[in-house]
């Protein structure tokens, strides 16, 4: 089927919404694929994105694309449908999805969808609904093959197709001994090219990685991308078959890690600004930019103790800024670089040393070839001034934004592993935390080295 690129699906979406040319939309909308029709929403207000829905031909279809959606749109889509229409929609949506949906819907709204769908899938939605937001029981699906270890090959397979609609996704065939406990695991291409007589025992690979539906989903994620799997199984503590997590779930996973972490790195919360209110937006912040602004007076106030050295030698106060913003960047970069090496696992706390003189060796180089560089700007900028030493100046600016930038990196690394081995999470370790502390002490060593040497 022909698909329309979203870019261009927007302006042709929008002028026949305004025309109300609906059979043409309809038609528009069923050569899109769903992910690419969710992706527009937030571009639309909120009529406009129920018209669109309303005009998405096929119950199957109009799940799909609320299954894609932002969590915090869901709950004005959902006023699309009246209430026969919406039990309809959510009971094509599969359970896992149907619960991340249910945990951000209102609670009247949740109650009316868990009563209105069959007595099965409500249990299976509550149980989902029972674990951790972000645990692997919680991105987990219960659609799975799970097969007694002395079936036979042939006889797989015939299950195989019988089960195969209620399937969400079958990548392996997981296989259990008879107290129904996971023992191995083998893949469908392992499956159909043995001798048919071959038990599932003896194709099996009896080790097999997997995790507890307590475990945290990014764990989850990172063994995925270890081992290269399609799939995870998730055991409960008697090691029994409880779910799956599937490829297309991970990608999720990791896509909301990776942004969760830039934006408590930057210091500005842990969801996307379009998923909150100005007052949320406001209150999450509020506290990180005041650490900065009070560490900037802190800042203020080492530059009025060193009044008199800046008095003294004017052209001081001039190369500030550029120490700070050095110091500032690279420490930032060690910061960025180590928390991600212990968001990956690829580096522990047993490391820390070793990662250390790594980032202070790449400090010390980059330090002595900026501090020179920047030294030589001040020597030059003032040698004909025969009211400074312009040599001495330019010393002191070599000195201090080497001293600066190691610094900068010490504190940058060290601060992460810290907060690791605490257990607390190291992406908050990073601006403007880490930025403050390394402007306040770029500030006094630079200032302070100065008096030493010039005054």
């Amino acid at each position: 089927m022909e698909q329309v690129q979203p870019p261009r699906l927007y302006e042709n979406l929008k002028r026949l919404l305004r025309r109300q040319t609906y059979n043409h939309t309809r038609n528009l909308l069923a050569k899109t694929h769903p992910a690419d029709i969710a992706a527009l929403f937030r571009l639309f207000d909120d009529l406009t994105q129920q018209k669109i829905l309303e005009l998405v031909e096929g119950t199957e279809r109009k799940a799909e694309v609320i299954a894609r959606l932002d969590a915090d749109l869901l709950a004005n889509a959902f006023l699309a449908f009246d209430d026969r229409k919406l039990i309809e929609v959510v009971t094509e949506i599969d359970s896992d999805d149907l619960a991340d949906i249910l945990g951000e819907l209102p609670e009247d709204l949740r109650q009316k969808i868990l009563k209105g769908i069959a007595d099965q899938d409500q249990e299976e939605v509550e149980d989902l609904m029972a674990y951790g937001e972000n645990t692997a029981g919680g991105i987990m699906s219960p659609d799975f093959i799970a097969l007694p270890e002395s079936m036979a090959a042939q006889e797989a397979i015939d299950e195989l197709r019988r089960l195969w609609e209620d399937l969400e996704m079958a990548f392996y065939i997981y296989v259990v001994n008879e107290r129904e406990e996971l023992v191995g695991v083998l893949s469908l291409r392992e499956l159909v090219t043995c001798k048919p007589e071959t038990q599932l025992r003896e194709l099996m690979e009896s080790r097999v990685v997997s995790v507890h539906p307590e475990d945290d989903q990014e764990y989850a994620a990172h063994l995925v991308s270890r081992y290269d799997l399609l799939a995870i199984p998730v055991t409960d503590s008697a090691q029994r078959l409880v779910g799956i997590i599937t490829v297309d779930d991970i990608i999720d996973v990791i896509r909301e890690e990776a942004t969760e972490d830039m934006l408590k790195m930057a210091g500005a919360g842990d969801q996307m600004v379009e998923a909150m209110s100005v007052g949320s937006n406001f209150k999450r912040r509020l506290p990180w930019l005041l650490i900065t602004w009070v560490g900037q007076i802190g800042a203020a106030f080492i530059i009025v103790m060193f009044e008199p050295t800046l008095r003294a030698v004017i052209p001081l106060a001039a190369f500030i800024p550029m120490i700070v913003g050095m110091a500032g960047n690279v420490g930032t970069q060690s910061a960025t670089i180590v928390v991600r090496s212990l968001a990956t696992g690829r580096v522990d706390f047993s490391q820390v040393w070793k990662t250390l003189g790594r980032e202070m060796l790449v400090a010390v180089l980059l330090g002595f070839i900026y501090g020179a560089l920047l030294g030589a700007v001040g020597f030059f900028q003032y040698m004909n001034n025969p009211a400074i030493n312009a040599l001495m100046l330019g010393s002191v600016i070599s000195v201090s934004l080497l001293a600066s930038m190691v610094l900068a990196v010490f504190i940058s690394t060290v601060i992460p592993f810290m907060l690791h081995r605490m257990r607390l999470d190291p992406a908050v370790a990073t601006a403007p935390f880490v930025t403050t502390i390394t402007d306040i002490l770029g500030i006094l060593l630079y200032l302070g080295i100065a008096t030493l040497m010039l005054v």
